[in-house]
């Protein structure tokens, strides 16, 4: 995905959504490789841009509500290893068993996001 075409999908969102959105999607493209970016037209995530690979979502990122940003995290689902690394780390984020929703970026857990993008997906794609 172009960037004009991601700026265009973010366009009405808030401008806190904006900035965490634009955070977010440069951390999963410095940290991953062959991740096709996409807007999500589907019955779920209806909306959200998705990572996928051959097709096979991978990650998935988009609005919640009128202030706060979801985060998609396949491989730290399907992984009882990602989850017991990262798990406590990321409990006060956690809305489910593989997403994660914040308003405010700079207060994420970086460093465990960064493994969880860079060893999660050999494992899940298996």
């Amino acid at each position: 995905m172009q960037d004009e075409a991601f700026q265009r999908w973010c366009g009405e969102f808030s401008d806190v959504q904006i900035a965490s959105l634009g955070n977010l999607r440069s951390l999963i493209l410095e940290n991953t490789q062959e991740l096709d970016e996409t807007i999500n037209e589907g019955k779920w995530l209806n909306n959200c841009v998705f990572y996928s690979y051959k097709s096979k979502m991978v990650y998935g990122i988009g609005p919640k509500g009128k202030t706060k940003v979801t985060f998609h995290m396949l491989p730290y689902y399907m992984s009882s290893q990602l989850q017991e690394k990262h798990g406590p780390t990321l409990a006060p984020f956690l809305t489910g068993k593989s997403c994660i929703a914040f308003e405010d970026f700079t207060k994420l857990p970086i460093t465990n996001l960064v493994d969880i993008l860079k060893t999660g997906i050999p494992d899940f794609l298996k």
